[in-house]
């Protein structure tokens, strides 16, 4: 009995662990099915959401390569336009510089991107026509004209916008400045102004000879008559000699003003400068043997450019005239002996900015050729120094005063500048200044 209750006990408990082993497995079957359906829920989710990837990732693929065509279209226009171009984010860093900028401001092309717009940039005048300032107080400025002076010493006039860039939320993010080179510009102007001036005088010049030539031809007709009914010892005869004198004299004065006030056509060709100063020195030397026989006259180029010849464009009988007017003078203060040098030398860019900015124009692709005429002589006395190119100033007995008018009438219609120094010991040196292209070959700059 004892066992069969024994029996009947295990029989029962397993009969339980069974039917709670069934209760589990049905259970863990229950969460296998429900994870199963999640499975098969989220692997739809997942080929859902990973097509709307794949649709995203085209369309962004697409957006990029239409955001890299219209970047690389800007960037082309940028590096193709002849207007500089700048940009700075709201802190001043410069985040755009085109290919113009760097030509206009003589700034290599990659140096000035990440670097501050104050510490890179000259400001120049006025100092809120930039991006820096644009972008600092949120004001933005149209074709202003400002003045430049750069690292080198060389001046510029530029013309200078600037306006705000927003980002999509058109919150500001910094600013751009466009600017265009006027120096080039401005010596046109000035030109113009120059040629205006010379017209003016030319008409006003031209209606004088016609009114002072007409009673001068009577009054030389009548004196000519005059002094044929003399006899030759007639002591009157040398008073209407000095009457026809005077009337060629007027006769003179008034065809160099006409000659000084006519617009001169420059028809400039390429010569070899050395070669073309050598050449009229000797001419020269030739011409006026006799009163400068006791006089020196030498043409030094420069040591460097003594072998290598100097290209330059200019007008060559416009220049022999510039040649001939200063070196009558240099033999006339001279008095019969002493010593004429003739220099001659193409300067480096940086040499021809630190010397004579303050009285060129020169664009950052410009130098000088400069050429110095030296004298021995007694020299040109302070107070009139400053009035040797004007026109009908003379010291000299007999002259006119339109000689030096004329040089410099014609070395400024060459772009260029003639100036003296003097002092009564040393004697006089003129400096024509004639600007010429950078030779980039030879790295002159």
């Amino acid at each position: 009995m004892d066992e069969n209750r024994e029996v009947a006990s295990i029989r029962n408990a397993d009969a339980e662990e069974i039917s709670k082993f069934t209760d589990s497995y049905e259970s863990f079957n229950r969460i296998i099915n429900s994870l199963q359906r999640k499975y098969i829920e989220l692997k739809d989710e997942f080929t859902a959401n990973n097509d709307e990837l794949v649709q995203a990732n085209k369309k962004l693929v697409r957006l990029s390569e239409r955001n890299l065509v219209a970047t690389e279209f800007l960037n082309s226009i940028l590096n193709s336009i002849s207007v500089g171009v700048i940009a700075v984010d709201q802190n001043g860093r410069i985040t755009h510089f085109n290919p113009a900028a760097s030509m206009i401001l003589g700034i290599p092309l990659r140096d000035p991107l990440g670097k501050m717009y104050r510490e890179t940039i000259p400001l120049g005048n006025p100092v809120y026509a930039n991006a820096l300032r644009a972008a600092e107080t949120g004001r933005r400025s149209d074709s202003v004209e400002k003045k430049v002076e750069l690292n080198d010493g060389t001046l510029l006039q530029l013309s200078v916008s600037t306006a705000i860039l927003k980002d999509e939320q058109s919150r500001a993010c910094g600013a751009v400045e466009v600017f265009q080179d006027l120096t080039k510009l401005k010596k046109m102007e000035q030109e113009i102004v120059r040629l205006n001036t010379l017209a003016a005088l030319g008409e006003m010049a031209a209606t004088i000879a016609h009114e002072v030539r007409n009673p001068l031809s009577g009054i030389a007709g009548f004196a000519a008559l005059l002094e044929k009914e003399m006899a030759k010892d007639d002591p009157q005869r040398k008073l209407v000699g000095k009457i026809i004198r005077g009337v060629d004299n007027l006769n003179d004065t008034i065809t160099s003003l006409l000659n000084y006030t006519r617009l001169e056509e420059v028809n400039k060709t390429p010569v070899d400068y050395g070669d073309y100063v050598k050449k009229i020195v000797e001419q020269y030397r030739q011409e006026h043997s006799d009163c400068s026989k006791n006089i020196q006259l030498t043409v030094h180029p420069s040591e460097r450019q003594a072998s290598s010849p100097i290209m330059l464009e200019l007008d060559r009988m416009l220049l022999r005239q510039v040649f001939s007017n200063i070196l009558n003078n240099a033999v006339e203060v001279c008095n019969g002996s002493g010593k004429i040098d003739v220099r001659y030398r193409k300067l480096p860019r940086q040499t021809a900015v630190a010397k004579y900015s303050k009285r060129l124009l020169l664009g950052v692709d410009e130098t000088v050729v400069e050429t110095i005429i030296s004298d021995t002589g007694s020299g040109i006395s302070m107070e009139n120094l400053d009035s040797i190119f004007a026109p009908f100033f003379t010291t000299k007995q007999g002259g006119n005063g339109l000689g030096l008018a004329i040089t410099w009438k014609i070395v400024k219609a060459h772009g260029g500048e003639v100036f003296a120094e003097s002092s009564s010991k040393k004697g006089t040196a003129f400096h024509i200044l004639i600007p010429t292209r950078i030779d980039t070959e030879n790295m002159e700059c």
